[in-house]
């Protein structure tokens, strides 16, 4: 097979019949599929989701499946978590959501780009554009991104940051903010960061890229299309349709994110489980975060920078948009 290296795809599917045709989509898009192996965590009902189960998946041999009963989810985190474990040593992880679409060759542009970058724990992650099924891909929007506001709760949410597609930079953006819909990396990622499955929903994506970069991996975002995701929830359930008690769960999520980054304390045991395991990492601080990414977490203050997010240099007059 050569010698490029093998990339698992994890991907947690929530009741979504276009899982299916996405794991389609990125073998027959895949420049090396023999070297593409996939690990999905189906959430279903067994009686009532039938049509997520129509097309069968390409190259079975190279297809992890477990499957749970939706009525027994833990929401979001959990399902990634819990999809980490179908990994195999593949040398590279690329996460997920189970409604995405590709463009040719995606696996040696997300390698290629990987190599163009200066560092040996990249993280390239961004906010992919949309497409409408069954594959009409939005290819004229690209995207970085950068913060947005601080929610009532302290929970930092973030915003897609224009790339000129026309004329794109020359290598992937130096950022500080990742995607939990797209994240490639070294699969040591998944050793050095493992996924809290004690988060739910929102507030995810601020501890990934805050634990992942404290973990020594440097974050870019890409400099040319590579997948595509589906934006709209019409026409599939949520966690959060099916599960009335997800707003208990989300509290919990967001008290423990405000542990672990140091700007509240809990000493409620069903916030702070595992939280050893699941916190920050050592190879740099929440400071030094916090100064390159230009927010201050206790205060709830964002920078130009911050609302920017992109690191390289804007020309005169540029600024968030």
């Amino acid at each position: 097979m050569g010698d490029k290296p093998r990339i698992f795809v994890q991907i947690a599917s929530y009741r979504d019949p276009e899982c299916q045709w996405t794991i389609k989509d990125l073998f027959d898009r895949a420049a090396h599929p023999e070297r593409v192996f996939v690990g999905v965590l189906w959430q279903s009902i067994e009686a009532e989701d039938a049509r997520c189960f129509e097309v069968p998946a390409p190259r079975p041999e190279q297809v992890r499946i477990r499957h749970v009963d939706a009525r027994e989810s833990r929401g979001a985190c959990w399902a990634r978590s819990e999809v980490s474990a179908l990994w195999a040593g593949e040398e590279w992880v690329l996460q997920l959501d189970s409604h995405m679409r590709f463009e040719p060759g995606w696996d040696e542009i997300l390698l290629d780009m990987a190599a163009e970058v200066p560092s040996d724990k990249p993280l390239i992650s961004t906010y992919p554009s949309g497409y409408e099924p069954p594959d009409r891909l939005k290819r004229h929007a690209m995207f970085a991104m950068g913060a947005k506001e601080f929610r009532p709760d302290g929970i930092l949410l973030m915003q897609g940051r224009h790339v000129d597609v026309k004329s794109p930079p020359p290598a992937p953006l130096p950022g500080v903010f990742v995607s939990a819909a797209f994240c490639f990396a070294p699969s040591s990622w998944l050793v050095d960061v493992p996924y809290d499955p004690h988060l739910y929903f929102f507030g995810e994506e601020i501890s990934l890229a805050v634990r992942s970069w404290t973990a020594g991996y440097d974050i870019y975002h890409p400099n040319r299309q590579v997948l595509y995701h589906l934006w709209s929830r019409e026409g599939r359930r949520t966690h959060f349709d099916d599960h009335s008690t997800w707003p208990e769960a989300d509290k919990r999520a967001v008290a423990r994110i405000h542990h672990i980054f140091g700007t509240a304390t809990s000493d409620d045991p069903a916030v702070t489980v595992e939280v050893e395991r699941y916190g920050l990492g050592v190879e740099r601080s929440l400071a030094d975060y916090e100064a390159y990414a230009g927010i201050d977490f206790a205060a709830r203050t964002l920078t130009d920078q911050a609302r920017d997010g992109r690191r390289y240099p804007l020309p005169p007059g540029a600024g968030p948009g």
